[in-house]
């Protein structure tokens, strides 16, 4: 049995029989006191997509590993040597009953596409980062929805490349409530019609797989 919680943005909590699963601990879960952060469960490791502040906070990563017992953070290259910097030992290998796919993150209006490391555990649920470049995806797949280097359009066709059986709405911090709310009905109305299950989680919410 798995438990997938959101709690803001990027930000997943993944507990299965083997581990306990943090994804992208960025600074809007951790700073802007949406999530009561001791509400956050076990966490026994930390997969971090790629180096920006809404998806690596270095002080949210060093309250993870300081509260629980061996947790070990992992990324890509670029996001080992910033956390390095801060104090924070990760690794680039691949934990046991993960995959990954190095891909780069979207076009943003800089130019910039900084590396990016999607990943997939247990075969259950994949979380691909910020880019669309993922070839393959598990039974779920965590969507960004909408984001300064891609459109919900792009999401959804994403989605419809990849062929989810459900889609779990991320990197929306963005928008409000009813903001977040409306574009999970837009997604759900679209792909509902190719077959795929939009599971409507706002921040805070969870279900069991």
């Amino acid at each position: 049995m798995t438990q997938i919680r959101r709690l803001t943005d990027s930000c997943l909590h993944v507990t299965t029989d083997d581990a306990a699963t943090l994804f992208d601990p960025g600074f809007h879960t951790f700073l802007e006191g949406e999530i009561d952060l001791g509400s956050i469960g076990e966490v026994t490791r930390v997969l971090i997509s790629h180096e920006h502040r809404d998806h690596v906070n270095p002080e949210f990563v060093k309250w993870l590993i300081d509260r629980g017992e061996d947790v070990t953070v992992y990324s890509n290259q670029a996001v080992v040597d910033l956390l390095s910097g801060t104090g924070v030992e990760a690794s680039v290998e691949t934990p046991q009953g993960v995959s990954i796919e190095d891909v780069l993150h979207g076009m943003l209006p800089t130019g910039s596409r900084p590396p990016n490391r999607a990943y997939t555990i247990d075969g259950l649920i994949t979380h691909p980062g910020d880019s669309r470049e993922p070839t393959r995806t598990a039974p779920i797949l965590a969507l960004p929805l909408m984001a300064p280097w891609d459109s919900t359009t792009g999401a959804v066709e994403h989605a419809r490349r990849l062929k989810p059986s459900q889609v779990v709405p991320i990197h929306d911090f963005y928008l409000n409530e009813s903001g977040r709310a409306w574009l999970r009905t837009l997604a759900k109305n679209v792909l509902e019609t190719d077959g795929i299950e939009v599971v409507d989680l706002d921040w805070g919410d969870s279900y069991t797989v």
